[in-house]
């Protein structure tokens, strides 16, 4: 029987002018056993590998990024980042350092975008998460489809204003008070047969 070994998870709280709050966050509490294990043979402890401290040096030098905090609870091994950013464009180079690898003449990716009245969100997994960095070469086995399909990915939306409609292969759901916040989420298995699983269209009313 296989539990949900790892929760990512991105929450967005988005204000009228475009401005807001993002976490980024990284559940492992259900592989503290394993990764324990991993961090024996490898020599290097597991923690240092899955902070975040490098990127919020990274995060605090773009402007429009302010109050960056590091989540970092060894003991829950539950690790992230948060911070407020002023603007879309601000949000997106942000993702790119938490996302991405940064390689010469890599072009940055545009995660989020507003059009009249739609946000629209492109998703791209962290290098580090892939399934492939996670498996290696056992990645088509039964075994790790069971693993992937108890891997979680989750967005949460809060907005200043209601929602109409939520366009995404995943599964996603309309709640909170007066419909201003949106619940997308997708497992490991999705995203393997489907990298853009996690694409979402927000339309408000």
């Amino acid at each position: 029987m296989f539990t949900s070994c790892l929760t990512i998870e991105e929450i967005y709280e988005f204000n009228k002018n475009g401005s807001g709050f993002m976490e980024y966050k990284v559940d492992l509490s259900e592989m503290a056993s394993l990764l324990e294990m991993a961090a024996e043979e490898e020599g290097t402890p597991m923690e240092e590998e899955l902070s975040f401290k490098e990127v919020a040096k990274k995060l605090s030098g773009i402007n429009g990024i302010s109050a960056v905090n590091v989540i970092d609870d060894r003991e829950n091994y539950l690790f992230g980042i948060n911070f407020k950013f002023k603007n879309l464009q601000a949000l997106n180079q942000a993702l790119n350092k938490i996302m991405l690898d940064e390689e010469p003449g890599q072009a940055p990716h545009t995660f989020f975008k507003m059009e009249n009245n739609v946000i629209s969100r492109t998703h791209m997994m962290n290098k580090a998460m892939d399934t492939k960095e996670l498996l290696g070469e056992d990645e088509s086995s039964e075994m790790a489809m069971a693993m992937l399909e108890n891997m979680k990915y989750k967005l949460n939306f809060k907005f200043k204003k209601p929602v109409k409609v939520v366009y995404s292969a995943a599964e996603a759901s309309i709640a909170g008070k007066k419909n201003r916040e949106v619940k997308i989420e997708a497992n490991f298995k999705q995203l393997a047969e489907d990298t853009e699983a996690l694409n979402a269209s927000i339309v408000f009313k």
